[in-house]
């Protein structure tokens, strides 16, 4: 699948009367004023490590956090809270995580376009109210995205983590940031961003570095020999003179609650099978997205991602850029000091001839313009030591073809050591799309829950829990009514036939489960109908559900 760039976003109160700048990928979309406006950016953006010293926070630099509203009360168990009451602007890409020492405390976040920055939302309760603001932001020039949160139960923090960058005149994303924000007081109040790893994107350099699509986990195991070690892994997208060349995995520690952080490393390394390169040296495995880490009963860490270099799984008419994609997996015995070779633990078929494009120029699902991709996640099995990683592709539909169809479904391979994986193994399948799957272990029964999103027909959606273990999922129905991505007020694709279809609701969900064995689920939720302007469509509003 094609590397996902940044979603580059500049939209605040002024968007009610004025442009909306929207990069979604290569092509340009416009709608005409007074429409909220979408331009799709064409960035070729990058990601890595800075040099030198662990970073600490410039208290004259950045912006605090802020108290805005309170979500609630659900009225019972399984009900669909929207956790969202500030305005009808949307909020996708949510997250949630659960306390280790306490499943009634919860911490989710989205993307806020309200604020441009990051929404958090807390709950002491169980998911029954919520409070709710915003957070994460360096300044008010830049715009924050991919939010994520971990609890770090030894030293009594809450960590978020969150792509901070700027946006030229020319609405082009730069400077790229990975900051994190930390609260001591269980994510009611959160302090001002610390800087993990800078962007590079001058003017007048010609080399551009950005991060993106980071992931965040905590070793709460007291058993652990690195216990209260916090993990953050990212892809490094490298572009020279304008031209994509490489976007390794890269990873940086804390020992200190998030408070400092280790020199960033690069751990996507190399392999015989990496043999096809858009550029540089034959055998690195350097051009990746979706990195997530999981830590094993005894502290072993495993960072797993999609990568597009392995050459043995590639079908005629692919190249290096759009060919399929591979879920690798490396992992590190000694605390992210050092990391083995990766592994592949699946091929997908997930290339450019796989599915079809939408108006920006972004593989989408058949009778959809929102953007698509194949990634999902791996977990560590507390209670088993089972690995799972999940994914979605279109293997089952009319694939490497000149007008594909998609029929995706999700699926899951496992493994006890990280080495050698199972085949893959259904889990959700039906006569329309399955997609954005992610995968969390029940820590009571043992079985894997996984949340996906489940196609209702033409442009339009529902979200599902599939728990069990591979062979032996059940189904459920987690969300209480439809979403309809096709009617949308934001991020139209002005297609004709499809004028008022999104073409961006995010790129993940989220389930959760807590110590007490409950399925914690947060989605983007278009269900509900806004008007903005002259403009009315269903909005964008992240939802919560515990069973």
């Amino acid at each position: 699948m094609r590397k996902s760039l940044p979603l580059l976003v500049t939209l605040g109160v002024a968007a009610l009367t004025g442009p909306v700048v929207i990069g979604t990928g290569a092509a340009a979309a416009t709608a005409p004023t007074p429409r909220v406006l979408q331009r799709s950016v064409d960035v070729a953006a990058a990601t890595a490590a800075r040099t030198g010293a662990t970073r600490t926070t410039d208290s004259a630099r950045y912006l605090p956090s802020s108290v805005e509203c309170t979500a609630g009360p659900a009225s019972g168990a399984g009900v669909n809270l929207k956790l969202d009451c500030d305005s009808v602007l949307p909020n996708n890409e949510p997250d949630v995580n659960v306390d280790p020492a306490n499943p009634r405390h919860l911490v989710a976040s989205s993307n806020d376009y309200d604020s441009n920055g990051d929404e958090f939302y807390t709950s002491v309760n169980g998911g029954r109210t919520w409070t709710t603001g915003d957070m994460s932001l360096e300044s008010s020039a830049r715009i924050g995205s991919d939010p994520v949160t971990t609890f770090d139960v030894r030293h009594h923090t809450v960590i978020h983590t969150s792509l901070n960058f700027l946006i030229t005149e020319q609405g082009e994303a730069k400077d790229g940031d990975l900051v994190v924000s930390l609260s001591t007081d269980g994510g009611i109040s959160w302090g001002k961003p610390v800087v993990v790893a800078d962007g590079v994107g001058q003017d007048s350099s010609p080399l551009n570095i950005f991060n993106d699509k980071q992931w965040m986990v905590t070793d709460n195991n007291p058993r652990s020999p690195y216990y209260g070690r916090t993990y953050l892994t990212w892809t490094a997208f490298f572009a020279r003179n304008g031209n994509y060349t490489k976007s390794p995995i890269f990873s940086a520690h804390s020992d200190d609650g998030g408070r400092s952080w280790t020199t960033p490393q690069e751990i996507s390394g190399a392999s015989s099978a990496c043999t096809l390169q858009v550029s540089g040296p034959r055998g690195r495995c350097d051009e990746n997205q979706f990195s997530v880490p999981t830590i094993g009963r005894d502290g072993t860490l495993y960072v797993a991602f999609e990568n597009g270099n392995v050459g043995r799984i590639q079908e005629r008419g692919e190249t290096a850029g759009g060919a399929d994609d591979a879920y690798l997996v490396v992992k590190s015995t000694n605390g992210g000091r050092t990391f083995g070779a990766p592994v592949m633990a699946a091929g997908l078929e997930d290339g450019r001839r796989d599915y079809p494009t939408n108006v920006s120029g972004r593989q989408t699902l058949t009778g959809f313009q929102l953007r698509v991709n194949s990634a999902g996640n791996i977990v560590a099995n507390p209670k088993t030591g089972q690995l799972a990683i999940v994914f979605s592709d279109n293997r089952a539909g009319l694939h490497d073809v000149a007008r594909p169809t998609t029929n995706t479904n999700v699926y899951m391979v496992t493994s006890y050591d990280g080495v050698h994986w199972t085949g893959a193994t259904p889990v959700a399948t039906g006569a329309g799309d399955q997609w954005f799957p992610w995968v969390d272990a029940n820590p009571v029964t043992g079985q894997f829950g996984v949340l996906y999103n489940n196609q209702r027909g033409t442009g339009t959606y529902d979200v599902r829990l599939a728990t069990g273990r591979p062979g032996t999922f059940r189904e459920d129905r987690v969300s209480t009514a439809n979403s309809l991505a096709n009617d949308s007020a934001f991020f139209q694709a002005g297609a004709p036939g499809c004028e008022k279809c999104t073409v961006f609701n995010g790129d993940y969900i989220r389930v959760a489960y807590g110590s007490d064995g409950k399925a914690n689920m947060v989605w983007t939720d278009m269900r509900r109908t806004v008007r903005l302007g002259d403009t009315t469509g269903h909005g964008e509003f992240i939802v919560f559900a515990r069973q």
